[in-house]
């Protein structure tokens, strides 16, 4: 049994459809149910550091805390989002090759083409490499291809490809190397400071004023149990609105009602500019604004330019590189994306996706 029905096998069991019955060969331990692969370890620590109030900082960087960052889910929606919804198509110089490889549109395996795009995208995104697992007919060509879960595999030091803790052979595979090194890699602090940032703003909107001080001015005779009520009538107060009041010689200060909001309008909008330039996207399109512009009819169009014509081709470029070489394509021709669609005047409405 090849790579590829190995994970076909997998994909179908996902799909609730594949053993029929059968037995699971000796080598399949796990039906791969989801594209993600197998993130339950790294949600787990997510969702202990939510119950036991754990700070980030000491749980990995993974995919999982990274799409809880906003910035992060636009960036990855309009770059893989954008980009699956084109087919891929074979050309000759620069005309299109009237017979297509039928692999491009269409596979036998339980995720469709734009489905396996998609998800190699997002591995470029946040790792920087993918891997898919190819079938070939008798004469060495690609006759389909599945996108292999992130942690379905791994590269060794010794630059062998090992799938599901078996190495694969070069003609089973075929290996994608990003533009960059993954999110993962290069910008895990600023997960952790995003992160940041968006626990302070939550803290501040469910108390606008972070901090009160009660002050006795003259001696009260307030007991200590007292003093403890007094306090916890003002914090209820701060918290859900309302009237406290304050008795004979007690003042109320609030150092913390004069910190400046615009430091998390601007912090926030700041984060979408560096995630921005992490994945070289538009500011424009991340909705965030430079500090010198407004977001004008000129500027969104100046970033849809700047979206389609840099940033698209930024990410499409090595997928359509590696797809090009002489073990996918024969000698002369060269496979791309169509993006035809997206880059005319005026674009319509129709997915020009390819079907399954």
């Amino acid at each position: 049994m090849g790579l590829l029905d190995r994970m076909r096998w997998a994909v179908s069991l996902g799909r609730g459809d594949g053993a029929r019955g059968a037995a699971a060969p000796p080598w399949q331990n796990a039906a791969l149910a989801s594209p993600f692969g197998g993130s339950s370890s790294s949600l787990a620590g997510i969702v202990l550091a939510d119950v036991f109030g754990l700070n980030e900082d000491v749980i990995p960087v993974t995919r999982d805390l990274a799409m809880r960052v906003p910035g992060v889910v636009k960036s990855r929606a309009l770059i893989a989002g954008t980009l699956s919804r084109f087919p891929l198509k074979q050309y000759t110089g620069a005309l299109e090759d009237p017979a297509q490889p039928a692999w491009l549109s269409r596979t036998d395996t339980g995720q469709s083409p734009q489905v396996r795009m998609l998800w190699t995208l997002d591995d470029l995104l946040f790792y920087g490499t993918s891997l898919w697992a190819t079938q070939r007919d008798s004469s060495g060509q690609i006759v389909d291809a599945l996108r292999i879960p992130w942690d379905e595999w791994e590269l060794t030091d010794d630059l062998e490809i090992i799938v599901q803790g078996a190495p694969a052979r070069a003609d089973e595979v075929l290996y994608f190397e990003g533009p960059q090194e993954g999110l993962l890699d290069i910008a895990a602090g600023d997960v952790r400071a995003s992160l940041g940032l968006k626990r302070a703003w939550s803290s501040r909107v469910r108390t606008p004023v972070p901090l009160m001080a009660l002050r006795q001015t003259v001696d009260s005779p307030l007991t200590s149990d007292e003093r403890k009520e007094l306090a916890n009538d003002w914090d209820v107060a701060r918290r859900q609105g309302g009237t406290a009041s304050l008795p004979f010689g007690w003042e109320l200060d609030t150092p913390g009602a004069d910190s400046p909001a615009d430091l998390f309008v601007e912090g926030r909008n700041a984060e979408r500019i560096d995630w921005a330039n992490y994945t070289n996207l538009p500011v424009a399109v991340l909705d965030g604004s430079p500090a010198t512009a407004s977001l004008t009819y000129s500027v969104k169009g100046d970033a849809r330019a700047e979206l389609v014509d840099i940033s698209l081709v930024y990410w499409a470029a090595p997928i359509a590189a590696r797809l090009s070489l002489d073990d996918v394509t024969p000698a002369g021709t060269r496979i791309d994306f169509d993006i035809t669609w997206l880059s005319g005047p005026e674009p319509g409405t129709a997915n020009p996706a390819a079907g399954d």
